[in-house]
């Protein structure tokens, strides 16, 4: 069963009376091939079309953020992780060539060009996120998007390394002075600026494509218990994406029937909800040594592939059950196996993507930075977040 998770500022659903006919804005997000003429060469995100003649390019949505950043020619990707332009090509997304496009209209800057004033400061975001308007082109094109269409809309185009260079693809902004959601609003596309994720399930047999909604949710994934919350943003009581949630425990289900918890005793964990992270969780590693004790797996490395910083194991005898985390609201949402314990995934040099099914990758990031829940919590749960002001 498909658990939702509600992080709202209100609790309220709909948008104004007088837009309530509006039907939500389904956009999937799927395994795309980002290069024409590459088979395989495949990411998971958002498809869109920028510019005049229209480019694709694969973007992932960041609620941290109020503009949209799209890499150009100057894409910026980390050499220590992404060894070749062709890998950076696929990583990113594909290239967005502003000169080529006959829609685009350069800015002096972003703010300039109709983009928003301000960006997240909080230090536990990405740190190149404070000077992305600074250090950044801007200007004015075209995007479709699903069923969406708006011209003259505001693009930021990075000029410096911000992102870490493992999240890659394209970044939409959906934070809660968006400009994509305000835009979809004026121009009568969206009946508000509420948006939804259910991240979809990958590397299986089944494989189910997850989905972005605007203007509201899909009412077929919502099932099962809720927990609804108000965005906190303030480095004190929230954190930069204003989704704030306790960690009360973490159990692996064994096949068997039985129980056993992996969590410190007597212990809670604040953690940010950050859709667009690669893994799981990022968390204390005691975590990490709790289940290798658990379930007598013993690490053989860490992963410089699509799940940056995951640990890895062989294959043969790993853990087979499910994982299941509790929050302190009272919700609990079960991850199974197959989305916590992946194969390695690699781009290749030939930009085609692959899969060694031999490693096993542990979707946990063993940290002592601020803790996360990344998409893979997304397999299993379904995120709305509500910008409206009531």
């Amino acid at each position: 069963m498909l658990t939702h998770l509600f992080a709202l500022s209100s609790f309220i659903l709909a948008g104004s009376a007088s837009k309530c006919d509006l039907e939500p804005i389904r956009v999937p997000i799927q395994d795309t091939q980002v290069l024409g003429d590459v088979t395989g060469s495949n990411m998971i995100g958002i498809r869109a079309y920028l510019g005049s003649p229209a480019q694709s390019i694969l973007m992932l949505p960041w609620p941290e953020l109020n503009n949209t950043w799209i890499y150009d020619y100057n894409p910026y990707c980390d050499e220590s992780i992404i060894w070749s332009d062709l890998i950076c090509q696929i990583r990113r997304g594909g290239y967005f060539y502003e000169n080529a496009s006959s829609t685009w209209a350069k800015a002096s800057n972003l703010i300039d060009a109709g983009g928003a004033r301000q960006e997240t400061e909080d230090s536990a975001a990405e740190l190149g996120i404070t000077d992305l308007l600074k250090k950044s082109l801007g200007g004015r094109d075209t995007i479709s998007l699903g069923g969406t269409n708006l011209t003259n809309w505001p693009i930021g185009i990075p000029r410096l390394n911000w992102d870490h260079g493992y999240t890659t693809l394209h970044a939409l902004g959906l934070g809660s002075n968006s400009t994509f959601l305000q835009s979809l609003v004026d121009a009568g596309q969206a009946a508000s600026k509420v948006w939804s994720i259910f991240w979809g399930r990958m590397w299986v047999d089944d494989w189910l494509d997850g989905s972005v909604v605007f203007g509201g949710y899909d009412s077929e994934l919502v099932i099962g218990d809720n927990c609804t919350q108000s965005l906190d943003f303030s480095q004190s009581t929230g954190c930069w994406t204003g989704m704030k949630v306790t960690i009360t425990d973490i159990v692996l289900n064994i096949r068997d029937g039985s129980k056993v918890s992996i969590f410190p005793t007597n212990y809670a964990l604040p953690t940010c909800i950050v859709p667009q992270r690669q893994l799981l969780l990022e968390a204390p590693s005691s975590i990490v040594d709790n289940f290798e004790m658990q379930t007598g797996m013993s690490s053989t490395g860490t992963s410089y592939g699509l799940h940056w910083s995951a640990v890895q194991y062989l294959a043969a005898n790993a853990f087979d059950g499910d994982l299941t985390i509790s929050l302190s609201s009272g919700l609990s949402v079960t991850v199974s196996n197959d989305q916590f314990l992946t194969p390695f995934v690699q781009v290749g040099y030939d930009g085609v993507r692959f899969l060694n099914e031999s490693i096993k990758e542990l979707l946990i990031n063993p940290t002592d930075q601020p803790p996360t829940l990344g998409r893979y919590f997304l397999t299993a749960a379904y995120l709305m977040m509500n910008h409206e002001e009531y």
